[in-house]
């Protein structure tokens, strides 16, 4: 049985001129582009044409993305700059200076539910709805940031990329956004976030690296 060609593969494709290639790129990436839309602004009657006029100016764009393996970040971007022209006109970020660390999002614990146990599914859906509530009282920023690291499976360089800083404000970012969960979210959740999102001593060394390697 022939493999599925992967997201870089399909956009090598579609960069040759292959339409069908980019047909199948655009349904690949469309839950994720959706999905990071609304965590930015909400359930929104403008989903669709943001979702459509980042598509369009991916196509418009296929060129630029050098290497192919930056595609989901070259996509993110352009889908959070839409975000941002829709937010702007919505008056809300007016006194927000978007290169400012002092939010919304959601980060995915990943965990499996045993079939057949709703008290399971039931606590576990009551765990998240915490975590979201801890996460939409992020700065801003420190959301996104967030989002694409945990729920979309950004790389530091990726989020880089997307959101138009370095790395090592990435993982500044990052650190501060964890650390904040972690004064958010009762201590059985904590743990649940310990595990997903790592220790607070290795991020204390990861930000301090990052800091040598700018200064």
């Amino acid at each position: 049985m022939d493999s599925q060609p992967t997201e870089v593969e399909l956009l090598i494709q579609a960069q040759a001129g292959d339409m069908d290639a980019f047909a199948d790129l655009q349904m690949r990436l469309d839950s994720a582009i959706r999905r990071f839309v609304w965590r930015l602004i909400g359930t929104s009657v403008e989903e669709d044409d943001i979702v459509q006029d980042s598509m369009i100016a991916l196509y418009l764009n296929l060129d630029r993305i050098q290497p192919a393996d930056k595609l989901r970040a070259y996509l993110f971007r352009i889908v959070r700059n839409r975000c941002y022209d829709l937010l702007r006109k919505r008056k809300r970020f007016e006194h927000l200076s978007l290169d400012d660390e002092p939010v919304e999002m959601w980060a995915s614990l990943h965990a499996s539910v045993a079939v057949g146990q709703p008290e399971d599914v039931t606590h576990w859906l009551l765990l998240r709805m915490e975590v979201q509530a801890a996460i939409d009282k992020l700065p801003e920023l420190q959301r996104q940031t967030l989002i694409l690291y945990a729920e979309e499976g950004l790389a530091y360089n990726e989020i880089a990329d997307a959101m138009d800083t370095t790395i090592g404000t990435v993982k500044s970012r990052l650190f501060y956004a964890k650390k904040t969960l972690r004064q958010l979210v009762n201590p059985e959740t904590l743990k649940l976030l310990e595990e997903q999102l790592g220790s607070t001593s290795t991020e204390k060394k990861m930000v301090q690296e990052a800091s040598h390697a700018e200064a």
